[in-house]
């Protein structure tokens, strides 16, 4: 088996229905908004506090109140009635400083970088936050991280967001340096010839293929900044990335997975956004389409790794994007925006009912929502929408700010 069956649950029989899916995201919307706290955050959801046991208030973006203060700008932008809590920003930087939640180091996903990035957005002209968030990222592109949560790659995305919305050359200067410092890091196994960056994540050095950690999170960012590198080093990445993600895949008729890691290897064959299948998809299904080998060697892996997501099923972790049904659910929606088959967009919304169920579910049983980006509603939220309107589909704190 390429998959755990017991991470994984029974798709709900539940048919899609528009009307289902509106209600639900502004129940979420109100939800965050009355359960808003006078210290700026919200309540902790329980697992949220059994996987970040840091006593206190949650800050980051990740699983904190920058993140649903972030989502709540995203809904916003997209016409939703919502209140403005951009103000709220300084204060939950500053609680930040005074007491991180998760981590010290300025990275997008638990660290400043992902606090001050929703803040920039709301207050353009606020040149001194402008200031502290480059410095943040400058802070990055010497650390032995090479990911999303803490380090180059994660930065990158913000970088190359901010670039395209202003064109201020700053941000594409600080996108470059992490580029060159990918780059400078990325190296080839004698053995296997796999191309893999050693990152110091959590502690462990490890060599990750998936989303969040790995080969194709890294992949993912140089791609989207292609235009920002030369020709010769958007082939080089191109050719490394599915070579390595060929040589690597766990096969079986028509399915595709990877497992955790490699040196020291983790066999676990996991089927989720930040490791496994599905964010190998999200990640790679940007990469420039044509008619070469590798375009074609890629496709064919991608429509075997959605298969692998839709045979697994819904997991059992919950709604949300990064380890839940959300974050699966994105892959078919990227699969339709490369492909058109409209196959990929009637699973993710038959993954969009069940998550909502999932929520729905949840919400009785702990008394309470899970007010966060990455690991609860507001993601969620985002991820119904995208639904809606598959054409705007974006995983939101990261393809989209």
């Amino acid at each position: 088996m390429l998959f755990d069956t017991e991470r994984h649950e029974s798709l709900t029989t539940t048919l899609w229905q528009h009307n289902i899916v509106q209600k639900e995201i502004t129940s979420i919307i109100d939800d965050i908004e009355q359960s808003l706290l006078p210290n700026a955050s919200w309540p902790t959801h329980p697992l949220d506090a059994e996987s970040y046991p840091k006593v206190g208030p949650k800050w980051s973006a990740y699983a904190g109140a920058a993140g649903a203060i972030h989502a709540l700008q995203i809904l916003r932008n997209y016409g939703y009635k919502v209140s403005d809590l951009s103000y709220l920003l300084a204060a939950v930087h500053s609680s930040f400083v005074k007491s991180p939640d998760v981590s010290v180091e300025p990275g997008l996903q638990i660290g400043e970088i992902g606090i001050l990035m929703p803040r920039v957005l709301a207050e353009p002209d606020n040149q001194e936050i402008s200031e502290h968030l480059l410095n943040c990222m400058e802070e990055t592109i010497d650390l032995p991280l090479y990911e999303i949560t803490s380090g180059q790659s994660g930065m990158m995305h913000a970088a190359i967001a901010l670039y395209r919305k202003t064109g201020e050359v700053c941000w594409k200067k600080i996108f470059v340096k992490g580029a060159k410092s990918l780059m400078n890091n990325w190296q080839q196994d004698s053995e296997t010839g796999e191309w893999l960056w050693q990152s110091q994540v959590f502690g462990s050095k490890r060599h990750y293929y998936g989303a969040c950690h790995g080969i194709a999170g890294n992949a993912n960012i140089l791609l989207q900044g292609a235009d920002l590198l030369s020709e010769s080093c958007i082939e080089v990445i191109i050719d490394r990335t599915i070579s390595t993600l060929n040589i690597s895949a766990k096969k079986e008729a028509n399915l595709a997975n990877w497992i955790l890691c490699t040196k020291p290897n983790i066999e676990k064959l996991l089927v989720q956004w930040c490791h496994g299948a599905a964010g190998i998809v999200t990640a790679m299904a940007r990469t420039p389409k044509n008619d070469s080998s590798n375009s074609k060697l890629l496709d064919g892996l991608l429509e075997k790794t959605g298969e692998l997501v839709w045979q697994a099923g819904p997991l059992i972790k919950g709604s949300n994007i990064c380890h839940g049904t959300s974050g699966n659910g994105y892959a078919f929606l990227y699969l339709y925006k490369r492909s058109g088959d409209s196959v990929w967009l009637g699973r993710a919304r038959k993954f969009a009912i069940h998550a909502i169920e999932q929520s729905q579910k949840a919400r009785l049983r702990y008394g309470q929502g899970r007010y966060t980006l990455w690991t609860g509603d507001a993601g969620l939220a985002i991820y119904l929408y995208h639904c809606l309107y598959p054409d705007e589909a974006a995983i939101p704190g990261l393809d989209l700010f």
